[in-house]
Formats: C-alpha cells, structure tokens, sequence
C-alpha cells in the first residue's frame, strides 16, 4: 500500500478546526440530536438523506489514521447541512405556497471539473436579470433574503468575514487557492444537494472509496427534488431565471433532465489532460482534512472512475435526446474572448444580452484576474497517474469535441 500524507500548517489547522468537538465516537443519531437541538426543529422532510450520512460517518469512524480534529471538522459540517435543512423543510411547511413557484429553463453549466465553470457562472452573475446560488445562502437558506439585500445580508457578510479569515490562513501559510467562491459570489449546486447528503462536496473528504461507489449509482431524485424546492424558497422572494453550475451535473445528467425538463445546458470543455491533473490535485488537498492513511492505490482508480463518468454519461445522454438543449463552451475561448463567448451563449439561449450587462462582465473580469490568488501547477508529476492512464477515459469524448489541448500534462 503506498499511503499519501499531506501536511496542514497549524496555522491553517486553527481555521479549520474551529468547529464542534465531540465527546467520543459520535454517531449519526448523535449528529440528528446536534442539528434538531440547534434548530428547535425535528422535521428533516422525510428521511432520504440517512443512507448517504450513515455510510459517511461509517467511513469516518473506520478508516485507519483519522485525526480526532479532522474528524469533528467533517461532523462539523454534517450537522451545519443538517441545521439548514430543518430549517428549509420548516419554512416551506409554513409557507405552502413556494410548492407553486415555476423554475424555467434554468441554464445549467456542467462538464469536467476545473473546465471554467466557476469563471461562466460569475459572468452570468453579472446579469441583473439572472439569479445565482449564492455561496452565503446555500448554507444559511432561511429566511430567504429580498432582493436588495442579497449581498448585503447580515448572513452574507458575516460568511464574507469568515471566508476573509481563512483566506489569511491560506496565505500566511502558502498554500495555493485552487478554487474560491466569494461570499456573495455564485457556488455550486452540491452545496445544496449536501443536505440531502448525495453530493461530491462530503466524497471529497473520504479516504476510501465506498461513498463514491455508492453515489454512482444512488437515486439521486430526493437530491435534486430537494434543491428544486430551495431554489423554489429562495426565488419566492428574490426572483430571476436561475443559472446554476456543478460540473458533477454531468454525472447525474439524466435526474437533472427529469427534474427540469426545459433545462438549457452548458457543458464546458477543457483539455482534460489538464482538468485531471488539477483534480487530482485537489483531491488530495481535501482528502487530507481527515488526517486518515490516504492509500493511494484506491483513490486513484476512484478518482479515474468519477473523470471517466463525467465525460461518458452526458455523452449517452447527448446522444438520446440530440444537441439542441446543449450549449458547448469551450475554456480555450473563454480565455481569449470572455465576453464573445457570453454573446454566443446567449445567442444561443435565445436571451437578450444587454450593453450595461456587457459591461457588468468586463467589470468584474478587469477587477478578477485569473492568477490574483497565484498560479496553481497542472501537472500530473507526483499525482500517481499518467497521460497514458487517462488516454483511454478521454478517447471518446476528444473524438467527439473539438478541444484544444494545452501541452502536455506530463
């Protein structure tokens, strides 16, 4: 077994383990109790999300290595999910008629991650006309905020103080921000379908492959019902047509059809051989928050299966229903000419690109750079995998697109 350790600065570790700390070996009921004492409330709407949960803290209590620290860090963040959730279920509940709130033709970016979803979702942001998923209220969903508070809500400034605060850490301790969302900034949709708890976002933490495996194959209905029914809440008050990103979408393509039959998709496309070499990358870092023996003979084919779904199930999918629902956006292009794709995008949609919001998104690029938090390596040295390993993923989906490579990811 070749075990891979990454080493957090104690520094950092005081930002991220500043969390509940639990007496013993916790539990899953013991997580309910935690959540339902902390929100009053003890309608979680059914029990959809027990199964993701138990098989999350079996892993958490198994695997070999895990720090105590890391641990309540993880349980953490399972009751802050659970606490929203009582809360959305509870508001909806007294508020009977947010059931009766239309979502249309939300325009959906998915695709492989680290392939510019999170650049396309900001530029959509600039658009007054539009409604993102905030980072702030993903978490924190209830009450829904009004329109001219959305980025003034006590809620989103208190998440902005925090995100300040562990972006020091990050600096001081030299660590790189692969990826970052800003408080009052778009986010993706696992922040949500976190609450029912079939999302990448907890996979990421796990040290073995047995959630993963499990999520491929869920029935993710509750999960995506669940977050049509927080987007239907927060739209009641603060409305726009929706765009939403997660690249793991793709994934789980044919539930995201099911739940919103007139969705408008964008797929992103990027060198893949790049896009692996970053999330392996990234997976590592959040594998590490555990502190757990990281085998890396298991993560890696794990980590190859999920790259190898996410480029062959929305080809399936493309291939069953045709190319007019899908919006192809390439990272090279975006790069070069942001806003030319942004006019092509809507084009596309059929929406009406307007002058000021042009300009929104030329705005928001000048005062965004790309390398403003440093350049991040995308390499494959030292990832445990080659190009010649990723070939064979990728075969099907470079026929398929036209994607310019980016040099080689050794």
């Amino acid at each position: 077994m070749r075990t891979l350790r990454v080493w957090i600065p104690n520094n950092l570790t005081f930002v991220l383990y500043d969390r509940i700390v639990s007496d013993g070996m916790a539990t899953v009921d013991e997580l309910v109790t935690r959540a339902a004492e902390r929100a009053g409330l003890d309608d979680f709407g059914g029990d959809s999300w027990r199964e993701g949960l138990s098989l999350l803290v079996g892993t958490c209590e198994s695997a070999p290595g895990v720090n105590p620290g890391g641990r309540d860090f993880v349980y953490g963040q399972f009751v802050d999910a659970l606490w929203n959730r009582l809360r959305v279920v509870d508001y909806v509940k007294n508020h009977p008629e947010i059931g009766e709130q239309r979502i249309e033709r939300p325009v959906v970016v998915l695709g492989l991650p680290r392939t510019g979803t999170s650049l396309a979702s900001y530029l959509l942001d600039q658009d007054p006309a539009r409604r993102s998923l905030l980072t702030w209220e993903a978490a924190d969903s209830v009450p829904p905020s009004a329109p001219d508070t959305l980025r003034t809500d006590p809620r989103c400034l208190k998440k902005k103080a925090e995100l300040d605060v562990l972006a020091e850490g990050l600096k001081a301790a030299d660590i790189p921000m692969v990826h970052w969302d800003e408080a009052d900034g778009p986010t993706e949709c696992l922040f949500v379908q976190n609450q029912d708890f079939k999302a990448y976002l907890w996979e990421a933490f796990m040290p073995t492959p047995e959630y993963a495996e499990w999520l491929l194959s869920a029935d993710m209905s509750s999960a995506y019902q669940y977050e049509r029914t927080v987007l239907q809440m927060l739209q009641s008050r603060a409305p726009g047509t929706w765009s939403l990103k997660m690249p793991s979408h793709a994934v789980h393509i044919e539930t995201l059809l099911a739940t919103y039959p007139d969705v408008r998709i964008v797929w992103a496309h990027r060198d893949p051989y790049k896009s692996a070499a970053s999330f392996l990358r990234l997976n590592y870092l959040s594998r590490a928050v555990l502190g757990a023996d990281v085998d890396v003979d298991t993560i890696v084919p794990n980590v190859l299966h999920q790259l190898k779904e996410h480029v062959d199930r929305p080809l399936t999918t493309r291939r069953r229903i045709g190319d007019a629902q899908f919006f192809d956006l390439h990272y090279a292009d975006l790069m070069r000419d942001p806003v030319a794709v942004m006019r092509s995008l809507y084009d596309w949609a059929g929406d009406d690109l307007t002058t000021s919001t042009e300009d929104a998104m030329l705005d928001w690029l000048a005062e965004h750079p790309q390398d403003r938090f440093g350049v991040a390596p995308y390499s494959l040295d030292g990832s445990g995998v080659t190009r010649a390993d990723l070939e064979p993923i990728f075969a099907e989906y470079l026929n398929a697109f036209d994607i310019e490579l980016e040099g080689d990811a050794r």
